[in-house]
């Protein structure tokens, strides 16, 4: 058996209560003392279940693992075990009611049928009160508690690729066209040189040579020339792209539900 000064122990050192296989129930709520022999009687373990946050469990049988108290029941039985109100005191029929449920009294029909008896000691008209001169509760609360994490939202990669159109330019062209002058000519002589120094001494020659050969039969040649246009490709860099990433900051807020326990006091009549 757990003594008294163990519990307080455990309490001020925030103990847990544990389930027969070592699993976590919750923190430890309340401690229960009997009012006749003072010693540790049940336990109240913060399931925080709506409506009734707290679970009466019996020490009977419980063994300290460390600070924790280790009941000798599974997490379902401790988690459904009969809610009892939260006044601060066990009444005989309360008490009664839990003991049967944790098989530590006979049930009322066992009792009838004198099949059985209370497996444990009866609680009888005994009752059971929190330990302490005062009566005291554990109030909890939920906090918030808000962190960010890193998610990938986009992946970019650069592509270069060819892309084929057609250009239109003008370019211009020079071409060489065959233009015949004929020279007149005054008194049986061609009038070659006007006397005003127009035509070079070179140019002179060759007119008088071609009057000197007329009727020979000579051809004279001329090549003439023009301009096709030429097309070539020349690659040449236009622009150079490059990528960066940016840290930008804003400021997201973010909200949520919390829930919180508050303690108010009560009259009882007498």
């Amino acid at each position: 058996m757990i003594t008294l000064e163990q519990m307080k122990e455990s309490m001020n050192a925030g103990a847990n209560v544990l389930s027969e296989d070592g699993a976590v129930l919750g923190p430890m709520g309340q401690l229960y003392v009997d009012d006749a022999t003072g010693e540790p009687s049940w336990v109240t373990v913060a399931t925080h279940k709506a409506g009734n946050p707290e679970s009466f469990a019996p020490l009977q049988g419980a063994t300290l693992d460390g600070r924790d108290v280790r009941l000798p029941y599974s997490h379902s039985k401790v988690y459904d075990s009969p809610k009892m109100s939260q006044d601060g005191h066990l009444s005989p029929a309360e008490e009664q009611h839990l003991l049967r449920y944790y098989g530590l009294m006979a049930t009322k029909d066992e009792e009838l049928a004198g099949q059985g008896r209370s497996v444990g000691e009866p609680a009888g008209t005994r009752s059971s009160r929190p330990e302490g001169d005062d009566y005291a509760m554990t109030r909890s609360e939920e906090q918030l508690r808000v962190g960010t994490e890193l998610r990938e939202t986009e992946r970019v990669r650069l592509v270069k690729r060819v892309v084929t159109e057609d250009v239109t330019l003008t370019v211009q062209i020079r071409r060489e066209e065959l233009v015949v002058e004929r020279v007149p000519v005054r008194d049986g002589a061609p009038l070659y040189d006007d006397g005003e120094g127009s035509f070079t001494d070179a140019e002179r020659e060759r007119l008088y040579n071609a009057v000197g050969t007329a009727f020979n039969g000579d051809v004279v040649e001329m090549v003439l020339y023009e301009e096709k246009p030429r097309v070539e490709v020349d690659v040449v860099p236009i622009e150079r792209v490059r990528i960066a990433r940016e840290v930008h900051t804003q400021d997201e807020v973010v909200s949520g539900q919390v829930r919180k326990e508050v303690i108010e006091t009560e009259r009882i009549e007498p």
